[in-house]
């Protein structure tokens, strides 16, 4: 009798103890884009997985990544005329379109034939390329050759390829950062190849 009335007490007890509600840190790493992530966020449990980030990162490095022989990107620049795009390619180039107009012309996603060529890109070169060639190149380069009609994006010419690795990482960034408030936290921060966003303050 007196071993039930104390298991009834101490499960009373365990009952009644207040669940400790305090924000803990935590720490999470990994490899992505060619590069590597770091996010830190604050929560009373570990609600976000590593395998959550990583998976959002895939889909990214599947629609945006050059490196990726499959991605959505590589296909547009190996086609003739264009192909159908997902959202995040979508929300990528009506960006980088803007962007180009806003700067007039300075930032141009349509730079993939030069970066190639230059040796910046997945492919590898072995001469450095002469004047005649950039010249020759520089037919293949402007954003004012491309056109996005709802998820169709179209070249003028089958020589356009496009490299977004100049916003794609600010671009996943956001992506994660917004992942992460859908689950209510309000304090992290995230960093993916030295792009960085934060939000909240310190505890």
């Amino acid at each position: 009798m007196r071993l039930v009335f104390a298991f009834i007490i101490f499960s009373t007890f365990l009952f009644l103890k207040p669940v400790d509600k305090t924000p803990r840190e935590f720490i999470i790493d990994g490899v992505a884009q060619g590069t590597t992530y770091h996010i830190i966020y604050f929560a009373t449990d570990s609600i976000i997985k590593k395998s959550q980030f990583d998976s959002i990162l895939n889909r990214l490095d599947s629609s945006l990544s050059i490196y990726k022989p499959y991605s959505l990107i590589n296909r547009f620049n190996q086609s003739k005329k264009g192909i159908v795009i997902d959202q995040h390619f979508i929300n990528v180039i009506n960006a980088s379109l803007a962007t180009y107009k806003a700067t007039s012309g300075l930032f141009d996603v349509t730079v993939e034939p030069l970066v190639e060529a230059w040796g910046f890109a997945a492919k590898h070169i072995t001469e450095i390329p002469d004047s005649a060639k950039i010249n020759s190149l520089l037919k293949c380069i402007g954003s004012n050759n491309l056109s996005l009609k709802k998820n169709v994006l179209t070249k003028t010419k089958p020589c356009i390829k496009i490299d977004v690795n100049g916003i794609a990482q600010g671009y996943s960034v956001d992506v994660i950062a917004n992942f992460i408030e859908k689950q209510s936290i309000n304090n992290y921060l995230v960093e993916l190849g030295g792009e960085i966003r934060g939000n909240g303050r310190e505890l």
